[in-house]
């Protein structure tokens, strides 16, 4: 009997037991957490494999601007372009591709991406005057080009003889130079040769290029000039003085 009891007082006291671990273990206090997460997604760019302007090649006037535009391949391609100028004393650029003129000359304007694509623009910056006198040749040969006659072409001598004679012609408004001589020795001067030759001039007339045309063209002699199928070269000068333009149109066979 008191085995017995002393028995379970065994059972008992291991239940008992058992029961305080349970307890210890369940009254543990839990830890107050937070937690969170993110997530994103990774953007994928793609290169260009090239880059093209729509220029290569332009002339400006000085103290004019055009803005280029660049086209990337493939067209998804993303990049950060950078431009700059080969010579800022001839044409600046900004970084939106506006080019600007500053003095004649020429300078280079280049686009690159920044995987090192490039592509060029040749910029060419002219004076007022010599863009008034290349709108004279285009209008000359626009009238010559009607009647099926070849178009003349130009270059720097037959350039630089008809600006001579055009400052001459504010001087002395004739055929006849300041220096007693013909007008066509002006040729031996730059180094043309020549064996039939013309010269058309006027002065007083705006600075639009089509109202001097209009009026050579109206007058028999200037007119058999620009529309005479033996010339193959012209050379147009302008100077202006005194608020006057003097014209000179210098025509070789």
């Amino acid at each position: 009997m008191n085995f017995f009891k002393k028995c379970i007082c065994v059972v008992m006291t291991l239940a008992m037991a058992s029961s305080v671990a349970i307890t210890s273990y369940a009254a543990a206090p839990a830890q107050n957490t937070t937690s969170t997460s993110a997530s994103t997604t990774v953007k994928k760019t793609t290169a260009p494999t090239k880059v093209a302007l729509n220029k290569t090649s332009a002339t400006l006037v000085k103290g004019k601007s055009l803005t280029l535009k660049a086209t990337l391949t493939p067209a998804k391609a993303t990049t950060k372009l950078s431009w700059s100028s080969s010579d800022t004393k001839v044409a600046t650029v900004n970084q939106s591709g506006k080019v600007t003129a500053v003095k004649k000359g020429t300078a280079t304007i280049t686009v690159k991406t920044s995987n090192g694509k490039k592509a060029t623009c040749k910029v060419t910056v002219i004076t007022q005057n010599e863009a008034l006198e290349n709108e004279v040749i285009k209008l000359v040969n626009a009238e010559r080009t009607k009647r099926g006659l070849s178009k003349l072409t130009t270059n720097s001598k037959m350039a630089a003889a008809s600006d001579k004679r055009a400052k001459e012609i504010s001087t002395k408004f004739s055929h006849t130079r300041p220096n007693g001589k013909s007008c066509f020795t002006v040729f031996a001067e730059y180094g043309i040769k020549t064996d039939y030759a013309g010269e058309n001039i006027a002065y007083n007339y705006s600075s639009a290029a089509k109202d001097v045309v209009n009026m050579w063209m109206n007058s028999p002699g200037h007119k058999d000039n620009i529309l005479n199928s033996k010339f193959k070269t012209i050379g147009v000068g302008l100077y202006v003085k005194e608020g006057r333009y003097y014209w000179v149109q210098l025509f070789n066979s």
